[in-house]
């Protein structure tokens, strides 16, 4: 067993979606001009706030777009109606995190819950919609079969691949 303690002051919560336009088989990303690099929407919870919540808050703040949680037929270790010895995907599809990342950064730990969620990317972005004057970024809608290539990062890339399985039907295992 791998034990860590983290105690409020080092760590931070974080939640970002992979947000599917199934119809138009495309996902959204945000594109950072400063670095040129892609990456999934996310950010930092606010005290109080459920995680989901901050799923699709991050994701509206970071991209103008409006977005929903997307239930997918996931495997979970999370239990199903008090049944500790479910390990299957759940009836109907769930709307629990597809994963997790963690990293440390200068001794802060940073816990970043993803979530599945669905958009429309002929919708009109809004603008304006965060707070924070130095993030300088762009939304963009990218094709299905072209995102996975297009992520600057290993863990934005497993996981949008594992979204867009499961929105095919495919699925997800319990290999990771």
């Amino acid at each position: 067993m791998n034990r860590s303690l983290h105690l409020s002051e080092s760590f931070v919560i974080s939640c970002g979606t992979v947000t599917l336009d199934i119809d138009q088989s495309k996902v959204l990303v945000i594109y950072l001009r400063k670095t040129g690099e892609y990456c999934l929407p996310k950010g930092r919870k606010d005290v109080g706030e459920q995680l989901e919540v901050t799923a699709v808050r991050e994701t509206y703040e970071e991209t103008g777009y409006i977005v929903e949680l997307l239930p997918l037929q996931l495997t979970t270790l999370a239990t199903l109606h008090g049944n500790d010895n479910v390990r299957s995907a759940i009836p109907g599809g769930t709307t629990e995190p597809v994963a997790v990342t963690q990293r440390m950064t200068q001794g802060v730990l940073k816990i970043i819950f993803w979530y599945a969620a669905r958009g429309d990317s002929c919708a009109i972005r809004q603008t304006n919609t965060t707070e924070q004057d130095d993030e300088e970024f762009d939304a963009v809608w990218c094709p299905m079969d072209e995102v996975v290539r297009l992520l600057t990062f290993h863990d934005d890339k497993t996981i949008t691949a594992r979204v867009i399985e499961a929105a095919r039907g495919g699925g997800s295992g319990s290999k990771e």
